[in-house]
Order: C-alpha cells, then sequence, then structure tokens
C-alpha cells in the first residue's frame, strides 16, 4: 500500500501533470514542486540574488548628451545571479523554484486597483523604478506606471470555470522574477502554473543548463514562439525594432488549409441548407453561459433559455467542433460564436 504522501503526489500528477508537461518542466521536478507547493516553500533567495547595475565614471564621460546630467554610480538596472557557492545543477530534483505573482489583474481594472488598492501603487513605483514617495496616488504616476507595466507583464489563461474566467489575465511577477532579464539563448526556463488545491498562480523556473556561482539568470521573453516575424513583435516591449518594411497584406489561406485543421480537430462541417424563415414576430431563445450576454440581452424579441436543446441561438465562449448541429454560424467581435439553429 503507497503512503500518504505518495498518494498525495499521484492526484497532484493527475491534476496538473498536463500543465506541467505543456510548460515543458522535466519529470524529475515534478515530485520536488509538489512538495514545494504544498509546504508553501519559497527557497529561490537561498539559490539566487538580484544584483544592481551601476553606470561607471567612464560612461558618464562619453559623448552622449542625453547623459550629461547623470552622476556616476546611478543604479540603471538589476540582473538575477547565481550566489550559491556550490550553483546549480540541472539533474538536481530540487532544482525548481516557486516565483509569487505580486500583481493580477484585467486590463479595465488595473487603474481601478492602482488608484484603490492600498500599498499597489508603491509597490509598483518600486519595482519598475519609478520615482514615488508618498501613498496618495497622482494621475501622472497612475499613468506611469500604466504605459511602464508593458516592460512587466506576463499572461495565462485558464482552462477550466466560466467564460469570464477563461479569458486571459495579466500579471507581473515579484521584485525577484520582475528582475530576471531576457536572452535568445536564456540559462533558464520561466512558465505560469495555476495550483488547484490553492487556487493560486505562480511562475516556476527552473535552469536550461547547469550554472556556477555568478552566473547570470535569462530567460526567453518569447518563450515557444519559432516565427522570426512573430518573435520581433513579442519582443517590442523590451527591444526596439524597425517594422516599417513589414508588409501589412495578408494572404488568403486556400481551402486545403482549412480542410486540414477541420480534420486535425476533428470537425464536422456544416452541410449546405436553405436558411430558416423566421416570423417577425417570433421571441428567439437565446442559450449562453456568459454574464455578460444574461445581464445585458433585454430585447424583448429574446428570451433566455437554460435549456441548449430548445434554444434558437447559441452564444457560446467554448470553440464548436460539431457544426451540423448548428449550420448557420456567425462571430460576434469578441469572437464568442452566435449560432442559430433553423427550425
Amino acid at each position: 500500500m503507497k503512503d500518504a504522501p505518495d498518494e498525495g503526489f499521484g492526484a497532484f500528477v493527475v491534476l496538473h501533470g498536463g500543465a506541467l508537461q505543456s510548460a515543458g518542466v522535466p519529470q524529475v521536478y515534478w515530485r520536488s514542486l509538489y512538495l514545494k507547493l504544498t509546504n508553501e516553500l519559497y527557497d529561490a533567495g537561498e539559490v539566487f540574488g538580484i544584483m544592481q547595475l551601476q553606470r561607471e565614471e567612464e560612461e558618464e564621460r562619453g559623448e552622449d548628451e542625453e547623459r550629461k546630467n547623470d552622476t556616476p554610480g546611478v543604479m540603471i538596472g538589476c540582473k538575477v545571479v547565481v550566489t550559491r557557492e556550490s550553483g546549480l545543477r540541472v539533474s538536481d530534483p530540487t532544482s525548481i523554484f516557486l516565483v509569487d505573482h505580486a500583481w493580477t489583474y484585467r486590463v479595465e481594472h488595473a487603474r481601478q486597483q492602482l488608484e484603490q488598492i492600498p500599498g499597489l501603487l508603491p509597490r509598483m513605483a518600486s519595482l519598475m523604478g519609478v520615482d514615488f514617495h508618498g501613498e496618495v496616488p497622482t494621475p501622472d504616476i497612475v499613468e506611469l506606471i500604466l504605459e511602464r507595466m508593458w516592460n512587466y507583464n506576463k499572461t495565462y489563461q485558464l482552462s477550466q470555470g466560466s467564460a469570464e474566467e477563461k479569458v486571459p489575465v495579466w500579471y507581473i511577477m515579484d521584485e525577484f522574477g520582475s528582475q530576471v532579464q531576457h536572452s535568445d539563448h536564456p540559462s533558464s526556463c520561466m512558465a505560469p502554473f495555476f495550483y488547484i488545491q490553492s487556487q493560486l498562480a505562480y511562475t516556476l523556473l527552473w535552469p536550461l543548463r547547469d550554472l556556477q556561482e555568478g552566473d547570470e539568470v535569462t530567460h526567453d521573453y518569447a518563450y515557444g514562439e519559432t516565427n522570426p516575424l512573430l518573435r520581433r513583435c513579442r519582443l517590442l516591449p523590451w527591444i526596439n525594432d524597425d517594422l516599417e518594411g513589414v508588409s501589412s497584406d495578408i494572404t488568403e489561406p486556400t481551402d486545403s488549409y482549412y480542410e486540414a485543421i477541420a480534420r486535425e480537430n476533428k470537425e464536422q462541417l456544416p452541410v449546405e441548407v436553405q436558411p430558416p424563415i423566421v416570423a417577425k414576430d417570433k421571441i428567439l431563445k437565446v442559450f449562453t453561459e456568459m454574464s455578460q450576454v444574461r445581464k445585458n440581452l433585454t430585447h424583448p424579441c429574446f428570451l433566455l433559455t437554460e435549456e441548449e436543446e430548445e434554444a434558437d441561438i447559441i452564444w457560446s465562449y467554448d470553440h464548436i467542433k460539431n457544426f451540423r448541429l448548428a449550420p448557420y454560424t456567425t462571430h460576434s467581435d469578441q469572437n464568442y460564436g452566435i449560432i442559430t439553429h433553423g427550425g
């Protein structure tokens, strides 16, 4: 009989194994990750440190006129380095670390949260290097943080929950995670991870190669993107790039392209049918899981229903695969499918 810890780890793998595989987390770290999550063990401080970078006096005396008012020794940035004497080994099962998130939000709520959540604006100002003293938010400081936050933003999307919960959320890692710099040839990997048991999101960090004391910890801000042009676009918040010569023309793919996607997704495409004739005074039944639709669809020609089978219109967030059940399909501006049943 397995003991309780093994049973707990087994349940952890059942719940999170798919997400860990998708993120590329090596299995050698899974048990250690489980233990660190269970015990809320944040041990990155025992292995890493934040090094402040200062402008040298020679730079101060350079020809750059924009820096003529700077003083030697001014801190111009930070980087994360390995501080443990024994370094960091890829083969060590404990070489995975939890990084906390300092701020998680929806874009439409960002300004309100900065203005109303105690301590959030000073923390973000300090993290982003914004000169702010005091506790009362000012419009200028809020605007500056809203502008700079895109240099620190990361995003993830939940695969479970309501339609609103599946909308991508933005987050900014804590003071440690936010200082891990970009590299096209990174020394580590970082990926968001949602721990179901505690309903909390973390970022996981693990090494891609053995690191010695003093080595810098970096990760690829466009991790997983192999298209050269898309990588340039995704890295624009951190790396200036001239995209004036990039054509904005879009070539429509051939039918075979969409047919291949349909086969891969095992989709049942709609058959050709004549559109139904609907009486002008007919009240259309609408099925939706979107709270935004349920709250605002008040026109008298629509009636909300809890039964999907009897609906004339299905407003869904999820992808439709069997279009033959719903032959008339359009899409709203927010990519929610609106499917009108004939009959």
